[in-house]
């Protein structure tokens, strides 16, 4: 968990000022404890269902997270030949993989490479390239339950007007093309939007789920999908995960019992989310449009969701702090600047500090000069993962700190590796 000590950030029992001085900056940190805290929490809200965890990889796709969450007996979902590479790399085996389709190509299925993994398609033609290309996978289904929901329009993926999922009326459609190719509908699957914070739409999703399993005598199981939120502003609460579990276990365990089925959820910023902090050290404070900015030695390039979604990512001064800083303990009343952040690119969309909607606003953090260390919270989602080469800037590196241990999990890139594979 994040603390401040002598105004010192600490992540674990690690300082952040030990941390950047080892490893530079910018640096990706996750804390593993909050990431086994996330797994037990979702262990225990399903565990009266017949249910089997998978973590959706697209979130954080690093080596050392894949192995803890592994080690916690979950499957894997990815979605495409590269994340099922790297899922194999983590030690997952084909048993273990879900392959969701979104507007694959021939070359993308046929990278499959191992015929055990389930082929969650997304469309009807989808359906027609594997029976022509006669890979023999096991097919699930993912299907539009018209039930949307997310945390932003562009992470909603279900309802009217979204590139996932069949259609309801194509449903019967899709079992029927699949069963006269003489193969079996295994799976039904739905994942209606990401950063989820009730459970009525996903309740509601999974009972229409359940409502269409009814048509297909041959599945195995049920995935209700993932999307569940973590909160990243201050007061914000807590997902009620064991509300969902408990409501989803009242809709459905009768029916999964009934014919043998496993329940598939597939969290993925839930389970690591909150474990992720990027560190930045402060280059400048200057004065534009009467306002305070200050920049840092890190951009959208390295955390892209203030910039894509408006997305709120809780800032603390990690050399600076106090713990009316910190986002469970935060009192803007004790906060002596008020500024905004904004990154190193060339881009004038490069600001952290942002709406909702995406107007540049001041964010209120404790009295930051050049040289301190700004952190970046709740960034194990969709930080790294999302990152990108950018004004040909490196990628950071990334560490897992486990209580007092500190262990380097992906190296920063060199200048070398920009040109890497060029003629």
């Amino acid at each position: 968990m994040l603390h401040v000590t002598d105004h010192i950030l600490h992540i674990g029992n690690v300082p952040a000022t030990e941390l950047a001085n080892a490893y530079g900056t910018p640096l990706y940190i996750y804390d593993a404890e909050i990431i086994r805290r996330q797994i037990a929490r979702v262990r225990q809200a399903f565990a009266a269902l017949p249910f089997r965890p998978f973590y959706a990889m697209k979130a954080n796709s690093a080596l050392a997270i894949l192995d803890l969450v592994r080690g916690a007996g979950f499957g894997c979902d990815a979605v495409s030949p590269g994340e099922i590479h790297i899922a194999r790399q983590a030690g997952f085996t084909p048993d273990d993989i879900w392959f969701t389709c979104s507007n694959v190509s021939d070359d993308d299925l046929l990278a499959i490479g191992d015929e055990r993994i389930v082929i969650n398609v997304n469309s009807m033609s989808e359906i027609d390239r594997i029976l022509v290309l006669d890979l023999p996978n096991p097919i699930a289904l993912r299907i539009n339950t018209d039930i949307g929901a997310g945390h932003h329009v562009d992470v909603v993926t279900a309802g009217g007007g979204v590139k996932f999922g069949i259609d309801l009326a194509e449903v019967d459609s899709a079992r029927i093309v699949v069963e006269d190719s003489r193969r079996k509908v295994v799976g039904l699957h739905a994942h209606i939007g990401s950063g989820i914070d009730t459970i009525a739409p996903l309740i509601e999703s999974a009972r229409r789920l359940l409502d269409l399993s009814t048509s297909f005598p041959n599945l195995q199981w049920l995935n209700f999908g993932g999307g569940i939120s973590v909160p990243y502003e201050p007061g914000t609460p807590e997902f009620p995960i064991d509300d969902y579990g408990a409501e989803l276990t009242r809709i459905a365990d009768r029916l999964l019992r009934a014919r043998d089925l496993t329940a598939i959820l597939e969290p993925g910023r839930y389970l690591v989310a909150e474990s992720g902090t990027l560190l930045s050290r402060v280059t400048s404070r200057r004065i534009s449009g009467g306002q305070f900015w200050i920049g840092v030695d890190t951009g959208f390039n390295h955390l892209v969701r203030p910039s894509k979604y408006g997305a709120y990512h809780h800032i603390i001064n990690a050399t600076n702090g106090s713990p009316g800083s910190l986002r469970q303990t935060f009192d803007a009343g004790q906060m002596t600047d008020e500024v905004v952040v904004a990154g190193n690119l060339c881009e004038s969309g490069d600001v952290f500090t942002r709406t909702e909607a995406g107007q540049v606003i001041t964010r209120k953090i404790d009295r930051t000069q050049p040289g301190d260390l700004l952190a970046f919270c709740d960034a194990g989602a969709y930080g790294f993962s999302m990152a990108s080469l950018y004004n040909a800037r490196l990628l950071p590196p990334e560490v897992m700190v486990d209580g007092g241990d500190v262990r380097l999990i992906r190296e920063r890139q060199t200048y070398e590796d920009l040109v890497k594979g060029m003629l």
